[in-house]
């Protein structure tokens, strides 16, 4: 069984795959199904195939949420209708100021004809017609990243960190640094988006003095994010991949 998870870009897919491997036992596999032919070397994000047993696992990071749509009908779309080749299919969006109904409805559309249907936290079975005209049967599931409030995988990132009391109040100092900074520092840190971005490197750069010029996947990867209760509420469903 062939599953597939669609993310925003390549820390959430470092994240994730990080998350499976630790809580499903997913692990990284050189090679793709001899069916499928989607490589990282074609894109700038991450692309990167799983394995567990003989089930397959495929982890996209396509560059931002206004390429879902575009990257699904280019990659994704031609191997599902010639070959079944997913039987799962994953969105995971971060909420930024919308509201988890219009991501919903938003979302339901992206997929077309493959997927008619998400729900926030929900599997949903979505029927589409493959090539030769037989019916066919995908699961969907749409997280919306954080759930509760509005923000963006960073939040969640720092909603983790911050259930340690001794770590919430670095959060919470980093977090009145960085809106001090943003004035004066409004050519790096421009948007709300770009404030996340720092308030969680500003937070890492204090945990971690030592590792603050190392990669972000080495960042990722040094935190153990399974044991956060904030993480397994918000991916409790990606377990039954």
């Amino acid at each position: 069984m062939n599953s597939v998870v669609l993310c925003e870009g390549g820390t959430d897919a470092i994240l994730l795959s990080y998350y499976l491997n630790k809580v499903s036992g997913w692990e990284f596999s050189k090679k793709a199904p001899e069916h499928i032919d989607i490589k990282q070397s074609e894109f700038d994000q991450s692309i990167n195939w799983y394995k567990r047993g003989d089930d397959r696992l495929l982890i996209c990071g396509v560059g931002g949420k206004d390429k879902m749509s575009s990257f699904f009908d280019e990659k994704i779309l031609s191997p599902m209708i010639k070959s079944e080749a997913f039987s799962k299919i994953i969105l995971i969006l971060d909420r930024d100021d919308k509201t988890i109904e219009s991501i919903e409805s938003h979302s339901s559309h992206l997929f077309i004809p493959i997927v008619t249907e998400m729900k926030n936290d929900c599997w949903i079975d979505n029927n589409y017609y493959d090539a030769f005209g037989i019916k066919r049967t995908v699961s969907s599931l749409l997280i919306v990243v954080p759930t509760k409030h509005q923000g963006a995988l960073e939040t969640l990132m720092l909603d983790a960190i911050a259930e340690d009391p001794y770590d919430a109040a670095i959060v919470k100092d980093a977090g009145d640094f960085v809106d001090r900074m943003q004035k004066s520092a409004s050519r790096y840190i421009p948007n709300n988006r770009m404030r996340l971005k720092a308030h969680l490197g500003v937070t890492w750069a204090v945990q971690f003095p030592e590792k603050v010029f190392k990669l972000i996947d080495e960042q990722i990867q040094s935190v153990p994010w399974e044991n956060y209760e904030v993480l397994r509420n918000c991916f409790h469903q990606l377990e039954s991949i």
